[in-house]
């Protein structure tokens, strides 16, 4: 059964607004695990750290879509030279684990993460920020969107909390939707790179210029994620 465009595009945003709603829930659950010392400095205790990774696990559990999720730390919040994430990702169905980052400049395989943008965009600018598609291969070696919003404690804003979704999972998720039209769709990021699209001519991960003859962009919620969905003019 077919339907308008403008159910599937309320569809979408519903969609994204719920993952960045997710976000935001789990943002707050991690901050409550930290606190703040006299020198405004973050204390990262191994308590803190057990509490984040339940936190984290709870939420690979009850969200599939998600390949991993965490916090990621300024190194101005700690006071360090070494950045630092508690990040959790999916092994499995049932099994989730701590990812293990090159944290130290100048070390082996060093992920300089504060210059990546969904860090960026979080934690400098203070907006919910979607990524990708990209491989990220410093990180968790995949083809990833990532989500990120800031993270603050107290009115401080200490790094950004993330989640990853595999660019797979994410079609099966959106493709669906899509394809409750008949008109060739396809959702793209602020870059203009495609997320996921419901014919061959919008693949993951490829170019669409700003103009397009024949197809509009529509926007998708959040603003701050700059998403729009491309659709036929004549649709």
């Amino acid at each position: 059964m077919t339907a308008p465009l403008a159910d599937v595009t309320a569809e979408l945003t519903a969609w994204f607004a719920d993952r960045f709603a997710q976000l935001e829930r789990l943002s707050d659950e991690l901050i409550s695990a930290l606190h703040l010392g006299a020198d405004r400095r973050l204390e990262l205790t191994e308590s803190a750290r057990r509490r984040m990774k339940t936190t984290a696990v709870r939420m690979l559990e009850a969200h599939p879509v998600l390949d991993g999720c965490g916090l990621i730390f300024a190194r101005t919040a700690l006071g360090t030279e070494n950045g630092h994430l508690e990040w959790w990702v999916r092994e499995d169905e049932t099994r989730f684990a701590r990812y293990s980052f090159g944290v130290v400049p100048g070390g082996d395989r060093y992920y300089d993460y504060e210059h990546h943008e969904w860090f960026i965009r979080a934690f400098h600018e203070g907006a919910p920020a979607l990524v990708g598609p990209y491989i990220d291969y410093l990180g968790v070696e995949a083809y990833v969107v990532t989500l990120t919003v800031p993270a603050v404690l107290d009115g401080v804003r200490v790094g950004a909390v993330g989640t990853d979704i595999q660019v797979a999972d994410l079609e099966a998720a959106l493709l669906p939707m899509l394809l409750r039209s008949r008109a060739p769709l396809a959702v793209v990021g602020r870059h203009g790179n495609v997320l996921v699209g419901s014919s061959a001519s919008f693949l993951p991960g490829e170019y669409v210029p700003a103009e397009l003859d024949g197809f509009a962009r529509i926007a998708l919620g959040p603003a701050s994620a700059g998403l729009t969905l491309l659709a036929p003019t004549a649709s």
